[in-house]
């Protein structure tokens, strides 16, 4: 048999130390488990937020492209708008200029008789009491009425352009907004 006497001073020193090597041992085992098992996790993690991050990545190139797009379609329309408003402008401008033309045309058809006003517009000057007035009074009423009616045909040639122009810019407006996909509908 074993004599343990001699050891018996130091049994409680054995025993600590045997609890604490045990302790270092399962918490030195534990924690290699630990390390393996988080780096594990940890791996598993890293590659999700890498699959995130091309997914995230790919979302933002696809919005890069659409805007890319839409601006590419906006530009497009813009330029066809200011063409468009262009063509209307010098549309507008030569209407506008017709119209003085006809103005002077027709004025100087009444003048030569060439022309004749219809009868509810051609009111003729009243006679003269007396003195030697009158056929210049009647000249220059007639030149009146010629004048008169030369500026109502022109106003209203000038009224049907500002008209024209105004439905041609809606219209480029209109086509521009559809063109450049802000419009709700494009039916027409």
């Amino acid at each position: 048999m074993i004599n343990f006497d001699p050891l018996r001073p130091y049994a409680n020193l054995i025993r600590w130390g045997l609890i604490a090597s045990v302790v270092v041992l399962l918490v030195a085992l534990g924690y290699r488990w630990g390390a393996g098992h988080w780096k594990g996790e940890y791996a598993a993690e890293v590659a999700a937020r890498a699959a995130d991050n091309a997914a995230h990545a790919t979302t933002l190139q696809r919005l890069a492209d659409s805007t890319a797009a839409v601006a590419a379609k906006a530009k497009a329309a813009s330029t066809a708008l200011a063409k468009s408003r262009a063509e209307s402008d010098t549309q507008y401008q030569k209407a506008l200029d017709d119209a003085k033309r006809a103005e002077r045309d027709l004025a100087a058809a009444l003048r030569r008789g060439d022309v004749q006003l219809q009868p509810q517009w051609s009111c003729p000057a009243t006679g003269t009491g007396a003195g030697a007035a009158a056929p210049d009074a009647v000249q220059a009423s007639a030149a009146g009425r010629f004048n008169s009616a030369a500026r109502i045909v022109a106003a209203a040639d000038a009224d049907a352009a500002v008209i024209d122009w105004l439905w041609n810019s809606w219209q480029a407006d209109r086509t521009a907004v559809i063109a450049g996909g802000c419009a709700v509908e494009a039916a027409r």
